[in-house]
């Protein structure tokens, strides 16, 4: 029953057009947030693993490159496969950026992964990607979480969707870490 559940949950969300949330990433980034209103509910396993949803599969289980992963400025751009599986990948700072610009986002959050010894989150790929995990000391990874503060500023025009969002992370430290 629970897992019934599950298969009606919300892919993403966006806050004020400007972020969108995800558990996972963006894949190759070639799809637009508006395909996310065309998904068909429920959603169950079978169904991600078809190829005509490989862009559903990524939004839970790809990954972005990190800034500094792999010896060359090359493994830090573009769509790589991941060791998730044949359908998920690992997608570079340009990908995240060109997705941000052709959908109108200013940035993209993302809940999975968590770091060993990790702060509980990172921003990455040019401030427009953060990692947030909010599980502390995960799986004994002695890791922080934390939980992201949206507010709405008082600069622009007075619209709410014109304003400029501020996005402060509020860590809670690892009780596992000496």
């Amino acid at each position: 029953m629970i897992g019934d559940a599950f298969s009606y949950l919300p892919l993403a969300t966006r806050i004020n057009d400007k972020i969108l949330i995800v558990h996972g990433g963006i894949g190759d980034g070639k799809w637009d947030v508006h395909d996310l209103r065309e998904v068909k509910r429920p959603l169950h396993h079978p169904d991600l693993q078809k190829d005509s949803n490989q862009w559903i599969w990524n939004l839970l289980w790809s990954d972005p490159i990190e800034d500094d992963e792999g010896s060359s400025n090359s493994g830090v751009f573009g769509v790589h496969s991941s060791p998730r599986g044949k359908m998920a990948y690992k997608f570079g700072w340009n990908i995240t950026q060109g997705f941000c610009a052709r959908n109108g986002l200013d940035l993209i959050v993302r809940s999975h992964q968590a770091k060993k010894q990790g702060l509980g989150f990172d921003v990455m790929h040019n401030e427009s990607l953060m990692r947030v995990f909010s599980a502390r000391d995960y799986e004994n990874h002695h890791n922080d979480c934390a939980i992201l503060s949206v507010t709405n500023s008082e600069e622009g025009d007075g619209n709410e969707k014109d304003g400029v969002l501020t996005v402060r992370p509020q860590v809670l430290s690892s009780i596992s870490r000496g």
